[in-house]
């Protein structure tokens, strides 16, 4: 009884250890849900919405409404390098309307001075040359800004500022106060002044430029890793509300004079109130705190594109800008690229697929109950798997929680392909796993503990589904002692001679081969389910069928034995890697023995092993030493045999007889696995060997010595085997053999 006791509760307390810190632990990531629900910076959230919107595209086409008007490398080898005079650019916008179009934007920044305008050159000489009166000459020419303003002025159009951002538009800092006064384009519903995200001028824009177009912010922030995930729409720039390229662009494809947006009538930033949506025609966009639009892309990411060297040619067909809205920028050969979810895109494109999911009201939305309620689910799922863990063991427990995190994962999705609704499944995902392993881990640490105390006992002896029982249900009947059939593998690692001699100033080497190699033959025998009982030197046993029982521990254990003949090979390799050991080999013999045993713990406390008594080990250990005599490494009893012939390659070895047996026995040498069982080489080798016994027994010598020379041919035959038979019919030929002659030998010790 007091075995039965050893293990069951020692180090129970030991689970409700984790249970301490979990309940912390998930009010953490509860509360880090809460405040970060809307923060850009969570990657791995972002990462997965990603993945949401490619594998669920929106369903609009931005060339209904939209088209690019490139400046690439055929308009740079056209009119030259980047940038250029703004007279250019107003020769492209007269053709660009010429050809239909229903709206013109620049999105490349324009706020800072035409490096190549007159005015520039003319303050350049002013300043430093010599020539004054040519200087004030070139500053009287017409500025090239007005007449790019003069292009622009007899169309609706929009010219791109603010591109480099002062501060984080995500961040509350950033927040200015627009006067909604000075913004005659917006309808704020009686608002007077509006918290919006600020940008700024890069120098300045010019007057006639700002009067005959409309400053739009082409800034496109980037969340911290350096992917563009969503645009601000209003800007406060110059204390005057601004639209973004993507914003005015939807506004111009519209049919409404102005752009109406929704205030919160019961909150105000401390610049202004904040806004909550944006009405375009007969559909409303909803807007968190900072303005910004979330990208949804359609399933085309790419818009309808003109190069613009093909309209500075002023060539006839460009009949796919009418009644388009055009934005005019450079694309990604010679300008930015933008990093988005869907690839790289060029500014101008990524503004006019945020235009078009303006227009088609495909919004992908995260409103700011989604915190609330992920952070419930943390505390929810958290709880659950918790309850859930106690019943279960740790791998299954950890199962649970993959597989319940998966459903979560698929639900968000289905969710979010239904309703563009997201709702982040990853901090009750980690929650679920959290709660898992803070009970199956603290049973694992406890069981952990069990088995180190366990296999300190028996001395690494026992395989883990016993080990299993023990840590879980205790001591039980597993180690009180049983009378049963098992299989015994008797094994013993040997050096030669020549091996021992070469070594002899190395003595340490032989006990650390021994050691290394006693070491992994034991976890082989433990793996392949059986006990490794340690005896003197470099001999062990290994018994099968106790004390957990197996219904076919024969073959297991013969399965077992060709695994520790693999080891002993790998272990060779190694010791003929090293310079050392270099042509040193260690030799395996193993007897295999089936039959009644008493097995059980033989020992106390920490010296205690388990073990087994019985004929079944004597006969084991009585073939084991007859290997180095016949040449096999593994050879079985006649039981062993009869069990497991139709499954293993066996050949017999002798018929035997000792002095405590009452007949004479078979032993048999186990070959391989039922793949050389049905080589044809094999099968030759057998057949031979097979009618050199029969003749043998017999005592016709010779067809024996005919059958003998047949099978030394055979494949595999260069075994000590046919030298002993060889040696007997030599010994025998042209002898009288006795009247009870039957080819029995005499077992030696």
């Amino acid at each position: 009884m007091a075995t039965k006791r050893m293990f069951r509760n020692e180090f129970a307390w030991l689970k409700a250890l984790p249970l301490l810190a979990v309940t912390g632990a998930l009010a953490i990531i509860a509360l880090s849900t809460l405040t970060g629900a809307q923060a850009p910076d969570a990657r791995s959230r972002e990462a997965l919405f990603d993945y949401f919107q490619r594998v669920s595209p929106a369903q609009y086409d931005a060339d209904e409404t939209f088209h690019l008007v490139l400046i690439d490398q055929d308009s740079l080898d056209t009119v030259g390098p980047w940038p250029w005079p703004r007279t250019v650019l107003a020769d492209l916008v007269t053709q660009t309307q010429a050809a239909g179009a229903a709206g013109i934007i620049i999105t490349e920044p324009l706020d800072a001075p035409d490096p190549l305008s007159p005015e520039t050159i003319g303050t350049f000489w002013l300043e430093g040359a010599s020539d004054d009166a040519l200087a004030r000459e070139l500053a009287r020419l017409p500025s090239t800004d007005e007449t790019l303003a003069a292009a622009l002025s007899t169309i609706r159009a929009g010219v791109g500022v603010g591109y480099s951002l002062p501060i984080d538009p995500q961040s509350d800092d950033s927040f200015h106060r627009a006067d909604v006064a000075k913004a005659p384009w917006l309808d704020a519903g009686g608002a007077e002044f509006l918290a919006l995200p600020t940008a700024r001028y890069q120098y300045k824009l010019n007057d006639a430029l700002a009067r005959d177009a409309m400053p739009v912010i082409a800034a496109i922030p980037a969340d911290h890793d350096g992917i563009v995930r969503r645009l601000p729409l209003l800007w406060a720039l110059n204390d005057a509300p601004s639209p973004s390229v993507a914003l005015f662009a939807a506004g111009l494809s519209g049919q409404d004079d102005k752009i109406q947006v929704t205030v919160d009538q019961s909150a105000a930033h401390s610049s202004g109130r904040v806004i909550r949506g944006i009405k375009l025609d007969n559909h409303d966009v909803a807007l968190p705190n900072n303005t910004s639009i979330r990208l949804r892309f359609s399933k085309k990411t790419t818009v309808s594109s003109t190069s613009a060297s093909r309209l500075l040619a002023g060539r006839s067909s460009n009949s796919q800008l009418t009644d388009k809205i055009v934005l005019i920028g450079r694309d990604t050969d010679i300008g930015p690229a933008i990093k988005t979810a869907r690839g790289e895109k060029s500014p101008a494109a990524l503004h006019a697929l945020t235009s078009a999911q303006l227009i088609n009201g495909k919004m992908s939305t995260r409103p700011g109950w989604a915190g609330i309620a992920e952070a419930l689910g943390v505390m929810l799922f958290g709880a659950a798997a918790i309850m859930i863990a106690q019943r279960l063991l740790f791998w299954q427990a950890i199962g649970f929680a993959a597989a319940l995190s998966a459903v979560l994962i698929l639900g968000a999705f289905l969710i979010f392909q239904s309703t563009d609704l997201l709702l982040d499944p990853l901090a009750p995902s980690l929650a679920l796993f959290v709660g898992s392993l803070s009970v199956a881990g603290g049973r694992s640490i406890g069981g952990a503990l069990r088995d180190d105390s366990l296999r300190g006992s028996f001395h690494d002896t026992l395989p883990e589904p016993v080990m299993k029982r023990l840590r879980e249900d205790g001591a039980g009947d597993l180690l009180t002692g049983t009378h049963r059939d098992i299989t015994v593998l008797a094994c013993e690692l040997r050096l030669t001679d020549d091996d021992l001699q070469m070594l002899e100033a190395l003595p340490e080497d032989v006990t650390k081969i021994l050691a290394a190699a006693s070491l992994d033959l034991r976890q082989t025998i433990i793996d392949a389910g059986g006990v490794a009982d340690q005896a003197e030197g470099g001999r062990l046993f290994a018994y099968f069928n106790a004390p957990g029982e197996l219904a076919d521990h024969i073959q297991t254990g013969c399965a077992a034995a060709l695994r520790l003949i693999e080891s002993m090979d790998k272990i060779n390799t190694g010791l003929e890697g090293s310079s050392r050991t270099r042509g040193v080999q260690v030799h395996l013999a193993i007897g295999i023995a089936t039959g009644e045993c008493f097995a059980g713990p033989m020992g106390h406390g920490r010296n205690n092993r388990y073990s087994a008594v019985g004929p079944a080990v004597d006969r084991a250990e009585l073939l084991r030493n007859q290997s180095e005599f016949y040449g096999p490494a593994m050879i079985c009893d006649e039981i062993v045999y009869k069990e497991t012939h139709h499954q293993f390659a066996y050949l017999e070895l002798d018929r035997l007889k000792t002095r405590n047996a009452d007949r004479p026995f078979g032993i048999y040498a186990l070959i391989g696995n039922p793949f050389i069982k049905s080589s044809k080489g094999f099968r030759e080798l057998d057949d031979a060997h097979r009618a050199l016994l029969s003749a043998y027994r017999e005592g016709d010598i010779a067809t024996a010595k005919t059958m003998l020379a047949k099978a030394k041919k055979s494949p595999g035959a260069k075994i000590a085997l046919f030298d002993i038979y060889e040696d007997r019919l030599r010994d025998l030929e042209g002898k009288d053999l006795p009247a009870d002659w039957d080819g029995t030998t005499q077992a030696s010790a």
